[in-house]
């Protein structure tokens, strides 16, 4: 066999839908098309009332809500609540590039947010192994296999068990988590009426008229 090296160089590719916007609506049909900032300034709005710097607590924190993990994940450092305005639309950019904005379920559905997702997170780049000079001139050079870098997973939104108040409410027709409360003036807003469900809501999005809520704390 002759003397030879190899090198392996680990790329991915990013395939980013493109969004075009009319108002506060989108659908995927122009090329290229990121989504203005006061789409992200109307979802802030409906997450956490505006406040870039919010942090209820429950695991959610920034202006569009971000769980730590999230926010590490694509490219956030520090707390979401520390960093500015513009470095959260940032690393939201590139979460709705590659979760759609079902990233944001309820609010993205209040504010007639579809499409998008698909693209992969871009991971670092692998570096070569550092090819070791063999002694013996017949024997050949073999590379270092390079381990792929496992795959992140982003994490459930509603994950975190609550303390009850004993008190229910029931879903009224037009009724969603997000109007329930702020109605009932629930503390953490829709995600900790989400949370405090857990049994008999798996999506946030689908809910029911008649539907029985436990209200948290």
């Amino acid at each position: 066999m002759n003397k030879s090296s190899f090198r392996t160089v680990a790329r991915r590719g990013a395939t980013v839908a493109a969004i075009s916007v009319a108002g506060i609506a989108l659908s995927t049909g122009a090329a290229n098309a990121a989504a203005p900032t006061s789409t992200w300034d109307s979802l802030a709005q409906c997450e956490s009332g505006g406040n870039w710097s919010t942090n209820t607590g429950n695991g959610f924190s920034g202006g569009l809500q971000f769980t730590s993990s999230t926010w590490q994940a694509y490219g956030g450092s520090g707390s979401p609540a520390d960093a500015s305005r513009e470095q959260q639309i940032a690393v939201a950019e590139r979460v709705q590039a590659s979760q759609g904005w079902g990233a944001w379920p309820s609010c993205s559905s209040q504010l007639g947010l579809n499409g998008g997702g698909g693209a992969p997170v871009q991971q670092a780049p692998v570096q070569q192994a550092p090819v070791q000079a063999a002694p013996v001139q017949a024997a050949a050079i073999e590379a270092a296999p390079v381990a792929a870098a496992p795959a992140v997973q982003a994490p459930a939104r509603h994950a975190t068990s609550v303390a009850l108040s004993g008190e229910t409410y029931t879903l009224e027709a037009g009724d969603t988590l997000s109007i329930v409360a702020d109605k009932l003036g629930v503390a953490g807003g829709w995600q900790h009426l989400a949370d405090a469900n857990l049994d008999t809501i798996s999506d946030p999005n689908l809910v029911f008229e008649g539907q029985v809520l436990q209200l948290p704390a």
